[in-house]
């Protein structure tokens, strides 16, 4: 059997979790994970067959799949090789992520055994508004590694079946969080259909170095010139480029991060099924 790890990743967060779930099931299951990056480039790795298992890794943007990342994936040939779903999300809720994975993947020849949801620090998390901060923490990883630990005991006995990654179901939050949050969305769509405005990182330039960083940070290449201007038709607010800067010249001002921060501080814990 061979094992990949296919992940999108501009913050980290993603790719940390998968490379714990990765080294569960490699240990589990006697053989090591081969790392294929899709945040950059396309990945490309060797023909896939039955035998082979492929963890697929991603965050969630908009309740779904990052579009980028299917982009990025979608000329893999799964040749019916088994898959591990993981999605992403910054502690709201990871909505219909799981499902669209599932749809996707099954779209390339790949067969889902497992699916996952965790958080990770959200994009939009400062240090005024933290939404996730410093995850996943170890806690978060031991969790990975257990996910990866039983997928690998129940490949190595046959044991393995197709998960319906519809019955990964989210853990619930407050009921008037959810209400909270469904009043700001009502109202800043409102506001924007109204005077709509873009919200992009921005730069200081009494800050800025030039060092380049947030250039080759960015999966889209959506910063356009040294300066570090940011071409909205790219942008997809990853804010890989404002985490990377090595002196807190960029930032992102988000209206979402303060509602999220408030109304989503309690610790959500990773939910999965295997198949």
């Amino acid at each position: 059997m061979n094992l990949y790890n296919i992940v999108f990743s501009p913050t980290g967060t993603s790719a940390s979790i998968a490379e714990a779930v990765a080294a569960g099931i490699g240990e589990a299951a006697g053989c090591r994970a081969m790392k294929c990056d899709a945040t950059y480039s396309a990945p490309q790795p060797d023909a896939l067959g039955p035998e082979d298992c492929v963890v697929i890794a991603a965050p969630v943007y908009g309740g779904k799949m990052a579009a980028p990342a299917k982009e990025r994936m979608r000329h893999l040939a799964g040749g019916r090789a088994r898959c591990v779903l993981i999605a992403v999300y910054g502690n709201r809720a990871f909505e219909n992520a799981l499902n669209d994975m599932a749809e996707f993947a099954k779209s390339l020849g790949f067969v889902p055994v497992a699916a996952g949801a965790f958080v990770g620090e959200h994009s939009y998390s400062t240090a005024e508004y933290p939404i996730a901060a410093g995850r996943p923490d170890r806690e978060d990883l031991a969790h990975a590694e257990a996910f990866g630990r039983e997928i690998g005991e129940r490949l190595s006995a046959g044991e393995l079946g197709e998960v319906d990654a519809s019955a990964v179901h989210d853990r619930p939050s407050p009921e008037r969080s959810l209400i909270n949050f469904r009043d700001f969305v009502a109202g800043y769509a409102k506001r924007q259909k109204e005077a709509p405005v873009k919200i992009l990182p921005v730069v200081d330039e009494s800050l800025c170095n030039g060092c380049g960083l947030c250039a080759g940070a960015c999966p889209t290449d959506a910063i356009v010139n040294p300066s570090g201007e940011v071409d909205g038709s790219k942008c997809i607010k990853c804010c890989a480029c404002v985490k990377v800067c090595p002196s807190s010249a960029r930032s992102l001002s988000s209206p979402f991060a303060p509602v999220l921060s408030e109304n989503f501080n309690k610790r959500k814990e990773p939910v999965w099924l295997v198949g």
